[in-house]
């Protein structure tokens, strides 16, 4: 039960980041920004998310901080498919599911980092 309490928490904040990067990048957009530099700006602040809450779920973990950031990033994932099937309707890309990938493994590299950091500390 602890356990889901912990996702749920992870996953409120993610959904908090997300809406706020979806407004700044809306302003960003309507102030005359490039659709191109706002899509750009979402994914490295969707890299850094991934890894940074991969890296705070694998501090919470005694071992295989990998698996601790692959479900995390798996959650968080999970909820942009499906923000996206609601905004989109098609989702099924091939840049789509390497978008996904690359936020996987950010997510399972940030897991990494937060086991081994936990030793150091």
């Amino acid at each position: 039960m602890i356990i889901i309490k912990y996702y749920l928490k992870e996953l409120g904040y993610y959904t908090i980041f997300l809406i706020l990067l979806i407004f700044i990048t809306s302003l960003l957009n309507l102030l005359g920004l490039s659709t191109s530099i706002t899509n750009l700006l979402i994914f490295i602040f969707n890299v850094l998310s991934f890894l940074i809450f991969g890296y705070r779920s694998g501090k919470k973990v005694n071992s295989k901080g990998y698996i601790a950031g692959l479900k995390i990033s798996g959650l968080f994932i999970l909820l942009i498919v499906i923000v996206n099937i609601i905004i989109n309707k098609d989702i099924f890309k091939l840049t789509t599911f390497i978008y996904y990938i690359i936020l996987l493994i950010t997510g399972l590299f940030g897991g990494m980092l937060g086991i081994n950091k936990k030793g150091n500390d």
